[in-house]
């Protein structure tokens, strides 16, 4: 039976192609073997993008490390599990993510990214925790405060949280974000309390005696822009403490409680001639 020529030069190639995919197999595995046969020569540690905090230190990643390994330097390449030992850095609940290799000087390169607070929060149940933004509640460190929006009266006991949470968390995360942005308002906010009840935000002030109402976290950057011009406009003139509750919530004014129980609608676009409306 004849064979042609086109049938011919497709076996050839077919068996040149397999024999470069053996030849490329057998290279990688002596150049794994080649490779474990080498020997860890240190560690350098690494947590990424760390801007204000820093939970977990080098020795707490190193400490980690070295408890499935008790010794790192100067062991063989090939008992290295280092997916295992991805695992137990990312079991400690500071810990985002990590990756670990070795490079072509055979250190062991270890990269950590940290969970970062989003907001610290006081339970009605008398919890204290922070959150990050992905909603993880994260336990207080004895090493370190963070400088990030305070939140209280919050009903977030729970394990696992609700539908209900998720939506509180949401708010939370808006309002933490927006007063993180600025440096006068996280200087000039003490705390955010919620009121389950209204289900509303109210912040106490460090500066001045009173109350500001918030509403829920809808508009926000309209509100603290009110409150600022009104801080600007009528408290610098009739003084900080004249005012028992601020109210922010409502579309084009202001509506500010005195101290004796006398209000005040203040109309936003009237605030410039706010002389008139302290009196």
């Amino acid at each position: 039976m004849r064979v042609s020529r086109k049938k011919i030069l497709r076996f050839i190639s077919a068996t040149l192609w397999m024999g470069a995919g053996i030849a490329l197999i057998v290279f990688l595995i002596a150049a794994m073997r080649k490779r474990d046969d080498k020997i860890c020569n240190g560690i350098s540690i690494e947590i990424m993008d760390v801007k204000n905090n820093l939970f977990a230190d080098k020795n707490d990643i190193r400490g980690m490390l070295t408890h499935i390994m008790p010794e790192i330097k100067g062991k063989p390449l090939s008992v290295f599990n280092l997916q295992q030992m991805e695992k137990t850095l990312e079991g400690n609940i500071w810990v985002k993510d990590a990756e670990l290799f070795f490079d072509n000087n055979e250190i062991l390169r270890v990269k950590v990214w940290e969970r970062e607070p989003m907001a610290r929060i006081f339970t009605t149940g008398g919890k204290s925790y922070y959150t990050d933004k992905d909603f993880v509640r994260l336990a207080l460190s004895t090493k370190f405060s963070a400088r990030v929006p305070v939140f209280t009266g919050c009903p977030l006991d729970k394990t696992k949280w609700s539908g209900a949470d998720s939506v509180l968390l949401r708010q939370v995360k808006a309002i933490s974000e927006f007063v993180s942005s600025s440096e006068f308002w996280m200087a000039q906010v003490a705390q955010v309390h919620y009121y389950n009840e209204k289900k509303q935000f109210e912040f106490i002030p460090t500066i001045g005696d009173h109350v500001i109402v918030l509403g829920d976290d809808s508009n926000l950057e309209a509100k603290f822009r009110k409150l600022q011009l009104f801080y600007k406009e009528v408290l610098t003139k009739a003084g900080w403490n004249l005012y028992s509750v601020i109210d922010v919530q409502y579309k084009g004014q202001i509506v500010a409680t005195r101290k004796d129980n006398t209000k005040k609608n203040i109309l936003y676009n009237n605030i410039q001639n706010a002389n008139d409306t302290t009196q």
